[in-house]
């Protein structure tokens, strides 16, 4: 069953600096609308590349699991009191290696491609269905509404990415299925390279074929 958790969290894995605005969420006028809301430090959020004990122990009850000889830990925080650009965050998800803070992924209620752009211009973009890739040929990308750069409409499946001095960011959208999925992401640049570097040698130690060489 472990291993079953870890291809979980391995497949929503792969799928300076200005900060976007993330503000606490104000409040509702039904106060039962979102219940056991909570409130989380901007400390345990951001992304530095640094160390901090106490960030994973106030995150502790928090915690889905540790993988890779704990080398892996992953934080899971439901219906945080945030918002990003005004719209409402539902969950947040840490992605500690080695206890740093290496990756954060925001699961949003809204769209907020358009916001990113505004921060941020000039982006990659990445196409997850033959729709979108073939808007990517018919259609400009972009559009200009208002003298603002927008996301051309028809697109429902895709990433935007942009690279910053020690980060990359991305947003995920997919409007192709009944629930709409829309995720902002933060991660550093050598996350990918790490991951698998800790998922590599975490294998070639356990690996049978080795024998008792690979574990001196």
């Amino acid at each position: 069953m472990k291993w079953i958790a870890v291809l979980f969290i391995y497949s929503i894995l792969v799928c300076c600096q200005y900060e976007p605005k993330v503000e606490k969420q104000p409040a509702r006028a039904n106060p039962g609308e979102r219940k056991n809301e909570k409130n989380v430090s901007e400390r345990f959020l951001r992304i530095d590349g640094s160390q901090d004990t106490l960030r994973q122990y106030e995150l502790g009850k928090n915690l889905f699991g540790k993988f890779f000889q704990q080398r892996a830990e992953f934080y899971i925080i439901e219906n945080p009191n945030k918002t990003i650009y005004n719209h409402p965050v539902k969950s947040i998800t840490l992605y500690f290696l080695d206890g740093t803070l290496s990756k954060t992924k925001y699961e949003l209620e809204a769209d907020i491609s358009d916001d990113l752009i505004q921060s941020y211009g000039a982006f990659t973009i990445k196409g997850y269905d033959s729709i979108t890739r073939m808007l990517f040929r018919q259609e400009k990308v972009i559009a200009n509404v208002n003298n603002k750069k927008v996301l051309n409409k028809n697109l429902i499946n895709y990433e935007l990415k942009w690279e910053m001095t020690s980060k990359f960011i991305y947003t995920r959208v997919d409007r192709s299925k009944p629930k709409a999925r829309y995720e902002y992401i933060e991660s550093l640049k050598n996350y990918d390279a790490k991951f698998r570097g800790i998922e590599g040698r975490i294998a070639d130690y356990q690996s049978p074929e080795r024998g008792q060489s690979s574990r001196q």
